[in-house]
């Protein structure tokens, strides 16, 4: 073989190699798969935790002859935000959004509805108020947004007065949230009540006044529930554009559409358009064992601090999973973000969790 035909094979063989690893880097959907290292830097806010579960907590009525109840309560839902760059940014304009796909089920789409690869389809969408620059974010700072930014075991006993706190256990567990940055509820359309009027509150998308001035909600952030996506974004229109052109009329679509699910009777459901580039952080959330689809693909993973839903669950069970959140993996240098909830997330003890005087999480 001569020095030429030598040159000639050693040039083909580069290419082949370079040929696989651009198809090893991309996914399926031709999005490259994001691997971080310790030298990565990020640009961006980030979902930096997610305490949805809740705590447990039960009557003791073994004196009576009766059997306890475990129960669990999670309104000290919160959702941790982090600045992990070196300039200040702005919650002004960014929103809250649950996605419209829930991840433990498997969905077939009418072939013009498969919107999965176009878009990610919000349910509701919750935004911080501000006028641009009135929500800052130092380096470094993490904001607490709760769904009630209240002491749950003060209001809990509270309300059960007149009857003897000692029967009860659990409720030492209830999160303090009193100092939370935010509310995604709305004290003017609260339905639990429990709204701190001394916190700001998220802004649902859409709201209406019926004639008696009572303030009703549509499309809101509310809930986090066991089994859906949640993203941090940079709202793609205005309140007012959204409410002006959210619905389908006969001169083109709205941002609101109606989604056909073939797999199912009654499986339709309405998707909100937020473009991917207006998706600045997201997390999947769905117990381990019931994972179906993926809600979009700026997440390649899922995660949960459960291995099934709730509603599977023994009573007894409860316990082991509660006070636990997912919270984003850090690498000793920084927080990961492989756009890879499996990756970037672990089970871990709620970061707000009450502690004793050993500085133990209370249970």
């Amino acid at each position: 073989m001569t020095k030429q035909m030598i040159q000639k094979r050693l040039t083909a063989y580069l290419l082949l190699g370079l040929m696989l690893f651009g198809l090893g880097s991309c996914t399926r959907n031709e999005m490259p798969v994001k691997q971080s290292t310790s030298k990565t830097k990020l640009d961006h806010l980030i979902i930096k935790e997610v305490f949805y579960v809740g705590h447990y907590w039960y009557r003791d009525v073994k004196a009576w002859g009766m059997k306890n109840m475990n129960q669990m309560y999670n309104d000290d839902q919160y959702i941790a935000i982090y600045n992990p760059t070196g300039e200040v940014k702005y919650l002004d304009g960014l929103a809250l959004c649950d996605n419209a796909i829930d991840p433990s089920k498997a969905i077939q789409f009418a072939p013009k509805d498969d919107f999965v690869n176009r878009y990610y389809g919000a349910a509701g969408i919750s935004y911080f108020p501000g006028k641009g620059n009135d929500y800052p974010v130092k380096p470094g700072q993490t904001i607490i947004v709760a769904k009630y930014a209240i002491d749950h075991k003060a209001r809990f006993e509270s309300e059960l007065e007149g009857e003897d706190l000692k029967m009860y256990g659990g409720l030492g567990a209830f999160l303090d949230l009193s100092k939370a940055d935010f509310e995604w509820t709305n004290i003017n359309y609260d339905p639990g009540h429990k709204n701190n009027p001394d916190v700001p509150d998220l802004n649902a998308i859409l709201t209406s006044t019926d004639s008696k001035g009572n303030i009703g909600p549509s499309y809101e952030f509310s809930n986090i529930s066991e089994s859906n996506g949640i993203a941090l974004i940079k709202l793609p229109w205005t309140p007012e554009d959204f409410r002006k052109n959210y619905a389908d009329t006969k001169d083109g679509k709205g941002y609101l559409h109606y989604i056909t699910v073939t797999s199912s009777a009654f499986g339709d459901f309405y998707a909100i358009e937020i473009p991917f580039e207006n998706v600045i952080d997201c997390i999947t959330i769905c117990p381990r064992r019931m994972f179906q689809m993926r809600p979009s693909k700026l997440d390649r993973g899922y995660n949960a601090v459960t291995d099934v839903s709730s509603a599977s669950m023994k009573q007894s069970d409860y316990p082991i999973f509660s006070g636990l959140a997912l919270m984003r993996k850090w690498d000793g240098k920084k927080f990961v973000d492989d756009n890879n909830t499996t990756a970037d997330f672990e089970v871990k003890v709620a970061s707000l969790s009450r502690k004793d005087s050993k500085g133990n999480a209370v249970k």
